[in-house]
């Protein structure tokens, strides 16, 4: 019956050891698990602003080009415009030296 005592005393002492590890290791576990949840709410938050910063440069970048777009018909225009002022100018001035 000592022996068995004995033994049965043994065994408690080992699982309360073993459950003090445990509850540390929970601790542990337990904060690692806060702080990466936090990472994450964190990485979230970043993530939701530059989606909305890729959205608006979207935009922007869609507007710059309709903008680029008419700039170039513009230009188109009065490339063309110059060229015929210059052809009328160059042909009015041909007839003053060669009437």
């Amino acid at each position: 019956m000592r022996k068995q005592y004995v033994f049965l005393l043994a065994k408690f002492t080992e699982m309360r050891k073993q459950s003090s590890i445990l509850t540390k290791q929970y601790a542990f576990l337990l904060a690692e698990s806060t702080e990466m949840n936090t990472r994450y709410t964190e990485i979230r938050k970043q993530l939701s602003i530059l989606r909305k910063q890729y959205v608006f440069l979207l935009a922007e970048s869609t507007e710059m080009r309709k903008q680029s777009s008419i700039l170039r018909k513009q230009y188109g225009f009065l490339l063309a415009q110059s060229t015929e002022i210059r052809k009328q100018y160059s042909g009015s001035r041909l007839r003053e030296v060669h009437p």
